[in-house]
């Protein structure tokens, strides 16, 4: 078990093969991380994330297990199983991490940047209330949003990660105002946002029963590279 620093995460980053840690690892996000073979763990106060074969991940968490207990922790679909006791969770998310380097033609319906907190999270309350992403979230750029009859009635936001990279989040369309093509645009709008600068990726999470999401960013060229199951740890074993 190799263990990387804050000051190595950058490093880690710029020399792993495995998507997500190349992407999001740095010292802004994540505080420490381990290597276990293909496995890698990335650990801040309130998030960890374990990925890599089950072979390699279980016994990388089993070797911390005695050290720390995450706050909320995400492992890759394929080794639940092996996460260990002192770290058992329900389930409260199981998504895809997906990713696209392909850009998105420019959305047919007019956007806007939204400034406004408050039009921001009433949109948010109604149709996507359990997200984590708001406005104030640490390494949100900015919002774009839809209007209908002068009404804000979808918006979405974009995360810049540690390389660069724009990461969307919160993508929302009130109920009453789908079924028009909104959630397609903003996709488009915010993907070519994401994209705007190196290394001209986008890359989002969606839930594995999101089926309208899907279809729109498969349509948009995104891939799934890494399916996960998340959950909160209620308090030490």
């Amino acid at each position: 078990m190799r263990e990387v620093a804050a000051a190595g995460l950058r490093d880690l980053a710029a020399t792993t093969s495995v998507p997500f840690v190349r992407h999001t690892a740095g010292p802004a996000t994540y505080d420490v991380a381990w290597e276990r073979g293909d496995a890698v763990l990335v650990h801040g106060a309130h998030h960890t994330v374990g990925l890599g074969p089950a072979e390699d991940l279980g016994p990388l968490m089993a070797a911390l297990a005695d050290r720390f207990v995450p706050a909320r922790l995400t492992v890759e679909e394929a080794a639940y199983g092996a996460v260990p006791a002192a770290w058992a969770y329900d389930v409260r998310g199981h998504w895809h991490w997906m990713r696209t380097t392909e850009p998105a033609p420019p959305p047919t319906v007019p956007l806007e940047r939204v400034d406004d907190a408050d039009a921001v999270d009433a949109v948010l309350d109604v149709a996507q209330p359990d997200t984590f992403g708001r406005p104030g979230t640490l390494g949100i750029e900015g919002w774009l949003g839809v209007r209908v009859e002068g009404r804000l009635v979808g918006v979405g936001a974009v995360r810049r990660d540690p390389d660069g990279s724009g990461h969307l989040r919160a993508v929302s369309v009130l109920p009453g105002a789908t079924g028009r093509g909104l959630g397609l645009a903003l996709s488009q709008g915010l993907t070519r946002w994401a994209m705007d600068r190196p290394p001209q990726v986008a890359t989002l999470g969606v839930y594995t029963d999101n089926a309208p999401a899907l279809r729109i960013y498969e349509r948009l060229g995104y891939r799934t590279e890494h399916t996960f199951c998340s959950g909160p740890l209620s308090s030490p074993s």
